[in-house]
């Protein structure tokens, strides 16, 4: 057992020198064994001994303080203050955290346990495998199971291959013809129209011709045709020297009351919809001043494209009302539509007149005009001639 002088600590570590608190070298204390013979002076045993034996016996025992004093002042090694002691110590301090309590010993600290990725990288995996999934299935069923289905219908339907294979063809002559008429487009549109009608029963056919045409009107012929009901008058005025229209048709119930009119004048044109365009406007405006002067209260209701068949015009609607006739008030309706040929070079267009009352049974207002009475048929069959 070993002990600092200047902390009185002990240490029972017998190899240590130095004091780990405030580095004092440490002594050794005497263990008192009763079994060791007691030492003595001369002088001690001479009480019980002759005096002459005092001086060969006795011996000096060495200051043990001041060897301890002189051992202290020697230089000693300074160790860390953080340097934890390598012994148990018999003082209050406790070791410090990762120090041994046997002599000497020392740890390290405890390490945490690292968490495994493992989970982790599985989670993700699997939400990829999920949404992998999820985007095979949208496809299948958006994608893939539609054409399937429709390759089933092809194969368990008869004709329809057939029926498919033709159609591509009949596009592909379309857009051969069409590459090959490059230089009039015109014309196309022109053609459409001139397809067959099939006149229904109980109906006349009138075509524009130069017979009798002199003037404005023979300047400005236009070659077309249209069905009318066989009931409906000819206007012998129409077509003749002085006339403004190329031809008039018209229901009507006796004496003289007009039930639907439809005639036929002519317009300064540029042959197809798109040139004439900025003129409609115009031409709006003076007709329906010219108007204006021959229907009471008149009144322009609507304007704007429109079509007659498959070709492009420009109309516009208008109202009006004739009082105190024989049948009442009447209410007049009417619908003009400005028509290009579509054939390049025409310099003349179409006025296409139509003019009802509400002694027409079937009509209540100018939005059936021609779309309802006896007139329709005369608009659906009306062609320009394609030469």
């Amino acid at each position: 057992m070993k002990r600092c002088p200047k902390c009185s600590r002990t240490f029972p570590d017998e190899s240590q020198k130095f004091c780990t608190v405030d580095g004092g070298l440490l002594i050794s204390d005497p263990v008192f064994d009763p079994n060791v013979t007691i030492r003595a002076t001369a002088a001690d045993v001479a009480q019980f001994e002759q005096p002459q034996d005092v001086a060969a016996t006795s011996r000096e025992l060495p200051n043990l303080n001041a060897t301890i004093a002189s051992m202290a002042n020697a230089p000693t090694v300074a160790f860390p203050r953080n340097t934890g002691p390598t012994g148990t110590s018999t003082g209050d301090m406790p070791p410090p955290p990762g120090i041994s309590t046997l002599p000497g010993a020392t740890t390290n600290p405890p390490q945490a346990k690292k968490k495994s990725k493992l989970p982790l990288i599985l989670g993700a995996v699997a939400f990829v495998l999920l949404l992998g999934a999820v985007g095979l299935a949208v496809v299948f069923f958006y994608v893939i199971k539609p054409r399937l289905d429709g390759v089933i219908v092809a194969r368990d339907t008869p004709g329809v291959e057939e029926s498919n294979t033709n159609t591509t063809a009949e596009n592909t002559n379309t857009s051969t013809n069409t590459n090959s008429d490059t230089n009039t487009n015109t014309n196309s549109t022109t053609e459409e129209t001139a397809v067959p009608f099939v006149p229904p029963p109980g109906t006349k056919k009138f075509a524009n011709t130069t017979t009798n045409l002199d003037g404005k009107l023979a300047e400005h012929y236009i070659e077309f045709t249209f069905y009318y009901p066989e009931t409906w008058q000819v206007d012998k005025k129409a077509g003749v020297s002085g006339s403004s229209n190329f031809v008039r048709v018209e229901r009507r119930i006796p004496p003289d009351f007009t039930q639907e009119n439809f005639a036929v004048g002519w317009y300064n044109s540029k042959g197809n919809f798109e040139a004439d365009n900025p003129t409609f406007p115009r031409l709006v405006e003076q007709l329906g001043a010219s108007l204006a002067k021959s229907f009471p209260e008149y009144r322009k209701v609507s304007e704007g494209p429109t079509k007659v068949n498959s070709l492009d015009g420009y109309e516009f609607r208008f109202v009006s009302v004739s009082r105190g006739t024989e049948k009442g008030d009447l209410q007049l309706w009417g619908r003009v539509v400005f028509l290009p040929t579509g054939i390049e070079g025409h310099t003349s267009g179409a006025t296409l007149i139509m003019f009802t009352t509400s002694l027409a049974p079937e009509l209540s207002g100018v939005e059936d005009v021609g779309v309802k009475g006896e007139m329709p048929v005369i608009l659906e069959s009306f062609r320009f001639a394609t030469n």
